[in-house]
């Protein structure tokens, strides 16, 4: 029965897995737009992109070794000073492609706020089920210990704009409190209310609007050309780096938002069986951490956390096909791209950390017969 607690390490290598398949892949699908379009080496991206993995794995070594008790203790600090981070954007100018979404020093980049901000309301709302898992449909507890942040949260996300981010985040903080046991009635109202919301500003953001009509008119470009590239591939692929619509821009973004569909012309709809898989297999072990913590501010942290890395995958897979419009987000430890690699070491380095306190668990009930 411990052994069944014990993913640290399988958790690790699987990751590892995604990451080295990745990057290799994203390498051959960058290495055109770094040549002619940056004009750079065809490694460019790449290089970069080790250095944010050499980044993000230390993250994640330090974050599966510290007492992560800490996250629990100091939920609302964490979140202040994400709300914070998102500010500083905005109140100093800091403007971006006509977004303050990314935390700049000159023109180094940091990180861009609302990946942080998204980790931040997991933890605190996985503290909140902790605390009030008992009382969590009573309504005055909800509107007053809750709610606010969530909404101050994803205001200040819509506000850069990022209005993806804004909704896969609601998503996961619903799914969680769907979980914990929230009375269906409550869950629908949120829901109502949330979709009514989006829907609303969506005509304030005409780069989500033109995305969303160009949609459903079936005017989508992107997706056209990926699901072209995709049917280039076949089942086992043109063979690595030899995509013939990877070129010339016909692919937009195809380090980052379209890497899939790279990926797909060179490995065949084979090679996206493979990262599904193994990407599966992150979910289900990141599941079994959940389900065996005993602590249940850990159980709903690990739960977030997982639903919020396989739901990356699942809409960057649904737009690359044209099933949802664009949204720019990427898919973990694939796409190239600094803080959202980061953050997705961080949130694996809380998983393996989780894991490790479930065995001690487990070893100590073990010895005592608890």
């Amino acid at each position: 029965m411990l052994q069944n607690n014990y993913y640290n390490y399988s958790l690790f290598f699987v990751v590892l897995s995604i990451i080295f398949l990745g990057s290799f892949l994203m390498y051959s699908a960058s290495s055109p737009v770094a040549f002619y379009t940056y004009n750079k080496s065809d490694s460019y991206f790449l290089f970069k992109h080790f250095i944010w993995l050499t980044i993000g794995m230390s993250v994640l070594f330090i974050f599966s070794f510290i007492d992560c008790k800490f996250l629990k203790r100091h939920s609302k600090m964490i979140l202040f000073l994400s709300w914070f981070l998102m500010l500083i954007p905005i109140i100093l100018n800091i403007e971006t492609n006509s977004a303050y979404r990314w935390l700049k020093i000159g023109n180094f980049t940091i990180m861009t706020t609302s990946d942080f901000a998204r980790i931040s309301i997991i933890i605190f709302t996985a503290t909140f089920i902790d605390k009030y898992h008992q009382r969590i449909n009573d309504i005055k507890i909800l509107a007053i210990k809750l709610l606010p942040y969530l909404f101050i949260t994803i205001g200040l996300i819509v506000y850069q704009p990022d209005l993806s981010t804004s909704i896969v985040t609601s998503m996961i903080i619903f799914s969680l409190l769907y979980i914990a046991g929230l009375n269906n009635k409550i869950i629908l109202g949120l829901l109502s209310s949330a979709l009514l919301f989006f829907v609303s500003i969506i005509p304030f953001f005409p780069h989500m609007y033109n995305r969303i009509k160009y949609w459903i008119y079936g005017l989508n470009n992107q997706s056209s050309n990926s699901i072209l590239s995709l049917a280039n591939g076949g089942f086992f692929g043109t063979g690595i780096g030899d995509s013939e619509f990877k070129y010339d821009n016909f692919i937009p973004e195809s380090q980052t938002d379209f890497v899939l569909a790279v990926i797909g012309e060179e490995t065949g709809f084979l090679g996206i069986i493979i990262i599904f898989i193994l990407f599966g297999i992150l979910f289900y072990k990141g599941l079994e951490v959940s389900r065996f913590s005993r602590d249940r501010f850990f159980m709903f942290l690990s739960m977030g956390i997982t639903i919020n890395i396989f739901l990356y995958l699942i809409i960057n897979s649904a737009y690359v096909i044209g099933i949802l419009p664009t949204t720019g987000l990427p898919i973990p430890f694939i796409s190239y791209g600094g803080s959202q690699t980061i953050f997705s070491l961080l949130s694996v380095g809380i998983l393996i950390n989780i894991s490790k306190m479930n065995l001690k668990d487990n070893r100590t009930r073990y010895y005592y017969g608890n």
